[in-house]
């Protein structure tokens, strides 16, 4: 075989690999939206039969199962793979991808909501309750970078974990602002129609199926990066947080999409709690917290745009374009990084 046909088949081999990568990608994808869709009816029947509040589901019960991928990611990159960059990328790239895409991404079906009249107008409106986990946030996500600055990571460590457990202590104080009235039966009911039993199988049903998905998605995820040359940094900040942030944007999404607008809006800031204090906390104490330009781009956007979201949620009324206002961070650093290669 000739060096000519060689590189033929080669080329063939590679782009067969990505086919197919491509095609367990979407599948990934696929199972990932369904889990979420079951999420989202038992966070909602649980919520209104237990008299919950929105903002406590959105921002406390929601997020502690839809970030189950990124503490999979997060653990086996640090414990097992020994690989820190993509662990503390990933803790850096989820909030970063909330703020400069999934709050887009949330905007963007509140219209086609409108649209089609699951919803009565473009405009967010919110309880007041979630100005609490903003301003946490905001005010706790720039302090992840100081201790790669000044040192001390266990003392700040112990100091973010605390920061969760106040956190998680407010939000239940104000657990039953602005309750959920009224939720769609649950799914499995038609099959199982005893309520409590039906709970558990159907949560315990999405649980499974996020884990699986979420699985398939990000080993998807890394092989495609691998055959198109993504940097390690871009795939950690990027990639990753992009796939393993699928169960509470698809969450977000499906919530915004029918005017549950603290659960939507409140889904998102969630994850990025667990970002700004319980993940950091980990990070601190399992890794040697060494960061980079990347990680100083995901504090400056997302401390932005929580900041412009906190002002419109002191009103109550979050607008479109509020929303939507995080995809110019996401497109410059799509640019900057796999363009630019800065």
């Amino acid at each position: 075989m000739n060096k000519h046909n060689k590189r033929d088949l080669s080329l063939f081999l590679k782009t067969q690999t990505v086919i197919e990568t491509v095609i367990s990608l979407i599948g990934s994808i696929v199972i990932v939206f369904l889990a979420a869709m079951l999420f989202v009816n038992t966070v909602e029947y649980v919520g209104c039969r237990f008299a919950l509040g929105s903002s406590f589901i959105g921002a406390i019960i929601s997020p502690l199962f839809t970030s189950f991928p990124e503490m999979v990611v997060f653990l086996v990159a640090v414990l097992v793979a020994r690989e820190e960059m993509i662990g503390v990328g990933t803790i850096f790239g989820q909030p970063f991808m909330a703020s400069s895409l999934s709050y887009g991404l949330v905007g963007i079906s509140a219209v086609i909501g409108y649209i089609v009249k699951r919803r009565n107008d473009l405009t967010f409106e919110v309880d007041r309750s979630l100005i609490i986990p903003y301003t946490f946030v905001t005010i706790l996500f720039p302090l992840t970078i100081v201790p790669s600055v000044i040192g001390f990571h266990k003392l700040f460590g112990a100091i973010f974990l605390a920061s969760y457990v106040y956190y998680v202590w407010m939000m239940y104080r104000r657990r039953l602002a602005d309750i959920i009235e009224e939720a769609d039966d649950l799914y499995i009911c038609r099959i199982v129609p005893y309520p409590t039993l039906s709970i558990v199988i159907q949560i315990s049903c999405s649980v499974i199926l996020l884990y699986i998905g979420s699985e398939k998605l990000v080993e998807s995820v890394k092989e495609l990066a691998l055959h198109t040359g993504i940097s390690e940094m871009g795939l950690a900040l990027v990639i990753v947080p992009a796939a393993t942030a699928i169960p509470e944007t698809a969450s977000a999404l499906i919530w915004g999409y029918r005017g549950r607008d603290t659960l939507s809006i409140g889904a998102l800031v969630g994850e990025k709690i667990l970002y700004s204090t319980f993940y950091p906390g980990l990070g601190l104490l399992l890794t040697s917290w060494v960061l980079d330009n990347h990680a100083y781009m995901s504090v400056f956007a997302t401390t932005i745009v929580s900041l412009i979201l906190l002002y419109y949620i002191a009103k109550q009324r979050v607008p479109i374009h509020a929303l939507c206002f995080g995809l110019i961070f996401f497109v410059s650093y799509v640019i900057l990084v796999f363009i630019l290669h800065i």
